[in-house]
């Protein structure tokens, strides 16, 4: 962060953190939290996940800056990673058009959370050289599989990071050579045939992107310090500990369990009870602006 801005504030959100291991989030957040304040989230309107943490740090930002009249939180981050979803959790409803596909917002929108937050949805923004190859921006989501020229040149990559387990479970063909001789397995799977019973290739490779786009092929990366070696460690000895706690459960009473969800359920309503007014407020708002377009078209006609 430049000099000149050293008044902003920083905090980091792991979206998506429901696609991937809970220790492996836990790492990343502790891992990042040494330079900068770390959620993991998942954007849901319905059923969201760090929304509470999120709100509690909005809340200090308005109260730290009580002598502005408004403070502004932009959501910046590479394209398809859920920026417009994140803010659609936040208003509990469809403020910001979202789709699973990378480009779609090409405009900053600016969202009312509160009378004094405002949050600006941005475009997925890339910077020059972010990238060492062209395959890293294909896999990380940056370009459309429908505009790839040659689709199929990036399913080496592909089979090369994904567990080969995933890939035979999602897909169904269990050996390949290569990557064309798993495309040609694939199409004929799938009935994607050319003119003389050979696979079309192109068709099958560009859905196998968008799979590994929207999640659908299960990959994440450790972070520093972390290696798979002491994660199988970690994984059986919280299964170990599953066990334990399943047996022990067996013949131990669960209300102070039940007492610590209601106690979890009614930290969330407080956190989210600050905006409730304000957020009501702004709905009655967007009703009245409504009410007066529909009155105006109605005097144009």
């Amino acid at each position: 962060m430049c000099i000149r801005d050293r008044h902003k504030h920083m905090v980091l959100l792991l979206n998506k953190c429901d696609l991937i291991p809970t220790s492996v989030t836990a790492k990343w957040v502790k891992y990042l939290s040494q330079d900068y304040p770390t959620i993991a989230y998942k954007a849901s309107i319905s059923n969201p996940f760090g929304k509470a943490q999120f709100i509690q740090i909005l809340r200090q930002f308005d109260n730290f800056h009580k002598d502005k009249k408004n403070i502004s939180i932009g959501f910046i981050g590479y394209p398809n990673v859920g920026k417009s979803s994140i803010i659609n959790s936040l208003r509990k409803r469809k403020v910001c058009k979202a789709a699973p596909i990378p480009g779609e917002t090409k405009v900053w929108q600016y969202v009312n959370l509160t009378k004094r937050i405002y949050l600006i949805d941005c475009p997925g923004i890339v910077y020059q050289g972010d990238f060492e190859n062209e395959v890293d921006t294909v896999l990380k989501g940056v370009v459309r599989a429908e505009k790839l020229m040659d689709p199929t040149y990036y399913i080496d990559a592909i089979l090369g990071r994904a567990k080969k387990s995933d890939i035979i479970k999602i897909y169904g063909v269990e050996q390949w050579t290569d990557y064309e001789d798993f495309l040609q397995q694939l199409a004929q799977k799938k009935g994607k045939l050319l003119k003389g019973g050979e696979g079309d290739k192109n068709v099958v490779a560009k859905s196998m992107i968008i799979d590994w786009q929207r999640g659908k092929i299960p990959y994440f990366a450790l972070p520093p310090g972390m290696t798979w070696e002491n994660r199988k460690e970690e994984q059986l000895a919280q299964q170990e500990a599953e066990k334990i706690a399943e047996a022990q459960a067996l013949g131990i009473d669960r209300e102070l369990e039940d007492n610590l969800e209601v106690k979890e359920d009614q930290q969330q309503e407080q956190a989210e009870d600050g905006i409730e007014k304000d957020d009501d407020e702004l709905e009655e708002e967007d009703g009245e602006e409504d009410g007066e377009e529909d009155g105006k078209e109605a005097n144009n006609q």
